[in-house]
């Protein structure tokens, strides 16, 4: 059974803030975003992301927690200053599960390598500014480009939710395993 917890993503300089539902699967399965025909699909409110999901996938529970809010100005704060390291992670964890689900495999001003290296540091060790001492890459303003370039990316690869494209989500395939096939939503309702 997947949990279902919700980040906030602000666009267009913060003026708007879209919701996207985030799986998690302890068990077996990647944590990643729900997904119509390879889009993550984002809404408007946190409350028409959790009615939809009510509404649709009866193998899904959810977290009352308030959304995790996807902040680009403290994510950049934070790799300048190394302040709050857990920040940091927590923003590269979602951003490799999104990559991950809409398949890009390949990433601007480094290799996916570094940034895993990076990442994995960035877990166990509590200051940053002694990887970016003892290692060239990723620099500082590399990651604040590459925070950039997944924003972009994410804006290109997503679907908002709304009157109009309600029938299209649903009509299309919806993902919540990403190990198994496509399901379209009629033959998951019948399912569960």
């Amino acid at each position: 059974m997947y949990k279902c917890f919700f980040v906030r993503f602000p666009l267009c300089s913060g003026n708007i803030k879209l919701y996207s539902p985030y799986l998690m699967d302890h068990e077996s399965n990647p944590d990643m975003p729900l997904l119509a025909d390879g889009k993550i699909v984002f809404f408007k409110t946190k409350n028409s992301a959790i009615n939809f999901m009510h509404n649709h996938f009866r193998n899904v529970s959810y977290n009352d927690e308030p959304a995790y809010e996807f902040d680009t100005e403290t994510f950049i704060k934070n790799v300048r200053t190394g302040y709050q390291r857990e920040i940091v992670i927590d923003i590269l964890n979602i951003i490799f599960d999104y990559l991950s689900a809409i398949k890009v495999e390949n990433y601007p001003f480094f290799s996916r390598k570094i940034i895993y290296d990076f990442a994995d540091y960035t877990t166990f060790h509590r200051d940053l500014e002694t990887y970016f001492q003892s290692h060239s890459q990723p620099a500082p303003s590399e990651l604040i480009n590459f925070l950039y370039w997944f924003s972009g990316e994410i804006a290109h690869h997503s679907i908002l939710c709304s009157r109009r494209t309600l029938s299209e989500i649903i009509q299309g395939k919806m993902r919540l395993s990403p190990q198994g096939d496509n399901l379209s939503l009629d033959d998951q309702s019948k399912n569960f």
